[in-house]
């Protein structure tokens, strides 16, 4: 059965009597379905430019988002690979060339030609084993272990033998297979021996130790040296501008590092005291979620 198309219409009835005819006429319409309203028809068209306008309007936050967040990235990589300089240029930095080869030459001039030839074996191993570093973003432990091995034996020659250090890991640590980012412990290492122990009379004392505590990496570098306020007293006498260039820009490196990839490195120097409130020396703790 066919419907009828919208309109007005009129039904005339002829109704027969016994006496007459009368014609009956009804009026009626039918109105259109209200999604053929003109006025419905506007708002949807309405509707729909609104959608097609928010639609391009998120797509373009979306891609002006993905931009930034390029482009973060490219500035975060950036600033990492500056940081990475900088710590380079911190362990290899003009004193200590300057302070090995003048040990290399006491060696010389005192015709201990073993352990000069020890001692030059060790340096440029120790000058190798940076360059290459400077290649990883990440080593492993035992790397870490071989060039801290490498630059204590070094710093070591500049002292009587008063001076001693300790590496320790614990048993069940995956030396070859955890990682680290690299070049990070060394420029807190040089501070513990140029800040803490070089100032020291005697019984000078490093300790390194590597633990694991669920999936963390604890890192501990402990000196038994006269501490950091001391230390900064007398680096105020001989330069006013004292700055530690090397672990300013190992914490700036840190902290980019745990933006980039969202990590949670962490690092606490302790100031140790005696019961007599005297400086008994520090100890700096790293806190590295593990990564292999």
């Amino acid at each position: 059965m066919s419907s009828l198309s919208p309109d007005d219409y009129e039904i005339k009835l002829k109704i027969d009597t016994k006496n007459s005819t009368e014609i009956k006429t009804i009026h009626f319409k039918i109105k259109k379905p209200f999604w053929l309203n003109t006025f419905f028809l506007i708002g949807i068209g309405i509707l729909f430019l609104v959608l097609i306008y928010s639609f391009y309007k998120w797509q373009i936050r979306k891609l002006k988002r993905k931009n930034e967040l390029l482009i973060e990235k490219v500035n975060l990589e950036k600033n990492l690979n500056q940081s990475k300089l900088k710590a380079i240029k911190s362990q290899m930095n003009p004193h200590f060339f300057y302070n090995a080869l003048n040990t290399l030459q006491s060696y010389i001039l005192s015709n201990e030609k073993k352990q000069a030839i020890e001692y030059l074996s060790k340096f440029s191993n120790l000058t190798r084993t940076i360059l290459e570093l400077t290649e990883k973003d990440y080593i492993s432990v035992n790397e870490e272990i071989k060039t801290l091995k490498l630059y204590l034996d070094i710093e070591k020659a500049r002292f009587e033998d008063d001076f001693k250090y300790e590496i320790n890991t614990n048993s069940d640590l995956d030396n070859e297979h955890i990682k680290i980012p690299s070049m990070m412990l060394q420029p807190y290492v040089e501070n513990a021996i140029k800040h803490g122990l070089l100032h020291k009379k005697d019984n000078k004392e490093l300790k390194i130790s590597f633990e694991k505590n669920n999936d963390i990496l604890k890192i501990t570098i402990d000196d038994n040296g006269i501490g950091r306020q001391k230390s900064g007293e007398l680096n105020t006498i001989k330069n006013k501008n004292h700055n530690s260039f090397a672990t300013e820009a190992m914490q700036n490196r840190i902290d980019l590092l745990n933006q980039y990839n969202h990590n949670n490195i962490s690092i606490v120097i302790t100031d140790k005291t005696n019961f007599l409130k005297q400086s008994i020396g520090t100890t700096v703790t790293f806190k590295i979620p593990i990564s292999y």
